[in-house]
């Protein structure tokens, strides 16, 4: 649907916006690595708890070592419509689709993706017409993205600058707020004030002047608890193998972060952000994991296994460990399928969608 006050010129050929459509064009990685070293900025982030990437970013580059090779670009949940025969594309379109259609995403519309991945959200919402703009912190995702013509910007949304303020219609974090949190700060109790800087700074950039405003999120969470958020920081080798608090410390040694519980971000959003709706995509999750699976298993067993091992070695020599680890979530303890599968899993997948409240 066309948003009658989203439909500004742009002048793309000098990165500007104009009449309020774009955010300007960030300067270049060089200058933003240098801004975010200096002590003003470590001083203004460390402030609210500014999570180290390196686990979140090795990550996603040994990701990208393996996805891109198996065909898979989407790094989240399908949605299947409780048709587990759906072809996999068809799911993932589905989840652009409705994340989209939660936001009010249209033609001139303006929209962030926080974490975006390789950007097919984006891609999606640039074939409707939407002005979109991603930030993600791995620069593979970047480079990939910009490739294929996406504004792109490696950037912590925790740095995203002033200037951007009041530029967005809607924004969407999908599958990334797993990862802002460490388990240390749970620990420390200090877990809600990331969620609620999350949600302050999400609010911030919304127009208070857009008919839309909203805020789509798809987020695990716990059910099951670990038995302490710091034993998560253990190697996996201090626990009793298939045990909870085993596959806890795979998913945080591979992965990165630590999800919120039930109810955590809603208490979070309070001030800023109603809750609108809430879908449970969990089964939606545990499919697209074992496609996932399935995928890269097969991929393994062919010509471009050797392929695929050679360009994982970068990433092995820069934290074996890790890599180790990654590779022993997905493929043999199979970690990150577990916290979705049985009767009762450990964690739920939520689709919320939330609307912007005017600040007193």
């Amino acid at each position: 649907m066309r948003n009658p006050q989203s439909t500004k010129n742009v002048d793309r050929s000098k990165g500007k916006k104009v009449g309020g459509e774009l955010p300007p064009k960030l300067p270049g990685l060089r200058h933003f690595l240098r801004s975010v070293a200096s002590s003003q900025s470590q001083t203004a982030l460390s402030a609210v708890g500014v999570q180290p990437w390196e686990t979140v970013v090795t990550c996603y580059s040994a990701v990208d070592r393996f996805f891109p090779a198996c065909g898979l670009f989407d790094l989240t949940e399908g949605i299947y419509h409780g048709n587990p025969n759906l072809p996999f594309e068809q799911a993932q379109a589905n989840q652009h689709d409705y994340l989209l259609d939660q936001v009010r995403a249209g033609p001139g519309s303006r929209m962030l993706d926080i974490g975006c991945g390789y950007g097919t959200l984006l891609a999606r919402a640039k074939r409707l017409g939407v002005a979109g703009v991603g930030i993600t912190v791995t620069p593979e995702q970047v480079q990939r993205a910009c490739r294929n013509g996406l504004d792109v910007h490696l950037l912590d949304y925790r740095a995203i600058p002033r200037e951007w303020d009041g530029t967005f219609d809607g924004v969407i974090a999908n599958g990334s707020i797993e990862h802002f949190v460490r388990p240390d700060e749970v620990a420390d109790g200090r877990s809600d004030d990331v969620y609620r800087h999350l949600f302050a700074t999400v609010h911030r950039l919304i127009n208070p002047a857009s008919p839309t405003r909203r805020f789509a999120t798809t987020t695990i969470h716990l059910l099951r608890s670990p038995s302490d958020p710091r034993a998560v920081l253990k190697p996996p080798s201090s626990f009793h193998r298939g045990s909870d608090d085993y596959h806890w410390s795979v998913l945080e040694h591979g992965w990165g972060g630590y999800y919120p519980e039930l109810g955590q971000l809603r208490r979070c959003a309070e001030g800023y952000f109603d809750l609108v709706e809430e879908v449970d995509g969990t089964e939606d999750y545990r499919l697209t994991s074992e496609e996932w699976l399935r995928w890269v298993r097969r991929a393994l067993r062919s010509s471009r296994a050797v392929m695929i091992g050679f360009r994982s070695l970068p990433v092995f020599v820069r934290a074996p460990k890790q890599f180790l680890t990654l590779l022993r979530g997905f493929l043999s303890s199979e970690s990150w399928n577990w916290q979705f599968r049985g009767p009762n899993p450990p964690t739920r997948l939520l689709r919320q969608t939330w609307q912007y409240r005017e600040r007193a």
